[in-house]
């Protein structure tokens, strides 16, 4: 699993600030991330919705967990089984980036896929 998870074969998709609705510009990000996962049909992987630092612990864990459910329901629309897609919140407490800036605080809104079995 360690070696899957570094060579990262799915991509990462962004939020825009206190919102946890798909983007345009993920759409087509998802839609390989399910033809992989379709192929790989014996996987399968936490989805791990994350916020920037900004707003409280609290309200950061429920939009996490909105972010999470919004990429899984987008994947089981694509034909992923729902039963291979498990939802985490991290809410603010693993960010990518640690400046305080937009363009940090953007790497920081994201669907993250980790997978958990082959």
């Amino acid at each position: 699993m360690e070696q899957l998870n570094a060579e990262r074969p799915l991509g990462d998709v962004y939020f825009n600030l206190d919102e946890s609705s798909i983007r345009d510009d993920a759409r087509p990000i998802l839609a390989k991330n399910a033809d992989y996962l379709k192929r790989w049909s014996s996987t399968r992987l936490n989805v791990e919705g994350h916020c920037d630092e900004r707003g409280s612990g609290e309200y950061n864990l429920g939009l996490g967990e909105r972010r999470a459910n919004a990429v899984k329901q987008y994947l089981v629309n694509l034909g992923v089984a729902a039963d291979r897609v498990n939802v985490v919140s991290k809410g603010k407490e693993a960010p990518v980036c640690s400046e305080t800036n937009e363009s940090c605080w953007q790497q920081n809104r994201r669907g993250h896929f980790v997978f958990t079995a082959k």
